[in-house]
């Protein structure tokens, strides 16, 4: 149980860090240069992207809740009591299930980053917008394509 404190400490730090610490260090001098000293280390671990980094740290969850019930640390049956008989073993078998779910909910959320290519604004447009304004029609399309010209540039630049 010691140890579970710092980890959802170091947890909670990590989601600051993704959702609004990361924009806020950017913002100041000290901020830019830390960023700057931990962005191999961004880099390296979840691709400088927030949504991955969420996504792992799901999966990381899945796994020690799935671990911690093998060993019989989470313990339901204060519970039980609240439940009634006819639901018991299927509460138990949610129960037990619910920390691959998390793991897989932590796959699932990298999984959708890394196959969303385009900005939400160029996809969350409704049908009666586009056949009123065909301009916006070729948006996605246009995105796609300015997408595939700047990840082949960078790819070139970092091969040279």
């Amino acid at each position: 149980m010691k140890i579970l404190l710092p980890l959802a400490l170091f947890v909670a730090l990590l989601l600051f860090y993704a959702l609004w610490g990361r924009d806020w260090m950017k913002a100041t001098s000290w901020g830019a240069s830390f960023l700057s000293w931990v962005e191999p280390v961004e880099l390296f671990l979840f691709k400088k992207s927030e949504t991955i980094l969420v996504g792992r740290m799901l999966q990381g969850l899945g796994g020690l809740l799935t671990l911690l019930t093998q060993i019989g640390s989470i313990d339901i049956t204060p519970l039980m009591p609240l439940v009634p008989d006819q639901y018991e073993g299927i509460l138990r078998v949610f129960w037990n299930l619910l920390p691959m779910l998390i793991t897989g909910l932590g796959w699932i959320v990298e999984k959708l980053r890394n196959s969303t290519t385009l900005p939400i604004e160029a996809v969350a447009v409704t049908e009666k917008v586009i056949a009123e304004n065909p301009k916006i029609a070729d948006a996605p399309a246009v995105a796609q394509e300015i997408k595939v010209e700047a990840v082949t540039a960078m790819a070139e630049a970092k091969a040279a």
